[in-house]
């Protein structure tokens, strides 16, 4: 019997090891980049042949700079404590050792191999760098997160109901695209209205589209001072300018590689560094503030706004070849009075969450539900959820149309009662857990936010506010959940 494709006669040697070979191939080159741990190789004269891109994001130190250099000078400038490789390389021995980066996030380094044990003078040292927290993540999920998961930068995982938001065949088909987008490696802009949901949207599509331990890195550029910008967005090396880190920092777009990035209030960016957000979405480099090379990522890139870029473009605030690389695809998310069947199941949730929050479970009288659900909403999901907030906060138990913010009394006739009271002829009244400070700041956040809708974006509000963009920001984020 004969099979297909086996030599005939007694099996032959294996080729002889041929590593100069190896790294010439260029298929090797792309294998090594599928690799997620971090992968080096070191010659036989203490230089570093190659490092694969998961090895470049986890040391922050360019490809670029160490090929072709001696192993000390990655030791010195790694982010992390690769002094024992130049131990390895010495006596030739294996390790296998725990270390830590500056967050505290954890690694392992194992050697395998010796260029004396290949006998020949182009053997090489391999060095494998394992990330044990990505990997206690998965486990801990046992190899998958719930459907409603999603890993956020920065903070723990945490469950989001979303499901009202993304229901019915219109929403279906905007997050179908939106994966078929993300599939093919192409970006996304995500328009419409403020308070649409259009993070909630990006963070699904990160969700659906790959391992829930990605990072989803969310930076709103209208909350980033024009100076700052540079720096905060591409990180920086040590000793760069007056006052920098004595280690460098990494940017929030390095933060994002092998996950996805997502660039809210995109038309809020400085004209003065959208270039070099340009390169970084052409070639997927990215090169912090003093660095004499850049360093390769592999990121999603989405991008959202409220403001019409076009016009921007044609003013000369908006550079043209950016927004061309930012709108391969555009999905136009409704607002919320064109999707009238959602106010309902939104409404019940926002309900639920703030009632987890009461000592006493809030209610909505009939009349009061029935205004709250014919409503046109202006500000669309972020202002029903604020109405709902602001009733857990005036009301004691039970919320009458009399209690609604003033844009709602008065769109449906109701004389607007003052926070804490119940009627004129009564007088102040304050019910029991009565807060002053959190009355007062949710009569900001209703100012902030309608400044925000009248204006167009944040900064814009701020001087229609006369205050600085700074407070702008802090009082129109949402309040913290409590513990």
């Amino acid at each position: 019997m004969k099979f297909i494709g086996v030599p005939d006669g007694p099996p032959t040697s294996a080729p002889e090891a041929d590593p100069a070979g190896l790294l010439a191939d260029e298929r090797w080159r792309v294998l090594g980049d599928m690799i997620p741990d971090g992968l080096i190789l070191i010659d036989r004269g203490a230089v570093v042949r190659y490092m694969n891109s998961a090895a470049e994001s986890i040391t922050e130190v360019s490809r670029l700079m160490a090929v072709g250099r001696p192993v000390g000078d990655l030791a010195e400038h790694a982010r992390i404590d690769c002094a024992s490789l130049r131990e390895a390389w010495e006596h030739g021995a294996r390790i296998n050792k725990l270390v830590q980066d500056a967050e505290g996030r954890s690694y392992v380094i194992t050697t395998r191999g010796h260029p004396r044990q290949w006998g020949a003078e182009d053997g090489l040292l391999m060095v494998v760098i394992r990330s044990l927290d990505a990997l206690a993540r998965i486990c801990s999920r046992g190899g998958s997160a719930p459907e409603w998961t999603f890993a956020l930068a920065g903070t723990e995982t945490r469950p989001l109901e979303i499901e009202p938001i993304v229901s019915g065949e219109a929403a279906a088909a905007l997050v179908a695209k939106g994966l078929r987008a993300i599939a093919m490696g192409s970006r996304l802009l995500l328009l419409g209205e403020s308070g649409v949901g259009k993070t909630v949207m990006a963070r699904l599509l990160h969700r659906r589209s790959g391992p829930a331990d990605r990072p989803f890195v969310h930076v709103n550029c209208g909350s980033i001072p024009d100076t700052l910008f540079e720096s905060e967005m591409f990180g920086y090396e040590r000793g760069s300018f007056t006052g920098a880190s004595a280690r460098g920092k990494k940017g929030l777009i390095e933060a994002a590689d092998g996950g996805t990035l997502f660039l809210d209030e995109v038309g809020e960016i400085p004209l003065h560094c959208q270039a070099k957000m340009l390169r970084t979405l052409e070639d997927g480099l990215v090169q912090r503030v003093g660095a004499t090379a850049p360093r390769r990522l592999r990121l999603q890139v989405i991008s959202a706004t409220n403001r019409d870029l076009h016009t921007l473009v044609e003013e000369g605030r908006f550079r043209r070849d950016l927004y061309y690389r930012l709108s391969v695809v555009m999905l136009q998310l409704p607002p919320l009075r064109e999707c009238r069947e959602l106010i309902r199941p939104l409404l019940d949730r926002f309900l639920e969450e703030v009632n987890q929050r009461r000592p006493a479970p809030l209610q909505i009288e009939p009349a009061c539900r029935q205004h709250l659900l014919e409503y046109s909403y202006p500000g669309n999901v972020r202002e029903l959820q604020n109405v709902v907030e602001h009733l857990a906060v005036v009301c004691d138990r039970v919320a009458t149309r009399a209690d609604l913010p003033s844009t709602l009394a008065e769109s449906c006739g109701v004389p607007v009662r003052p926070p804490g009271t119940r009627a004129a002829s009564d007088g102040p009244d304050f019910p029991a857990g009565f807060d002053l400070r959190e009355t007062v700041r949710t009569y900001e956040s209703s100012l902030v936010e309608a400044a925000i809708r009248k204006a167009g974006s944040k900064r814009k509000a701020a001087e229609l506010l006369n205050v600085d963009i700074a407070t702008v920001v802090r009082k129109s984020r949402p309040p913290l959940p409590e513990a």
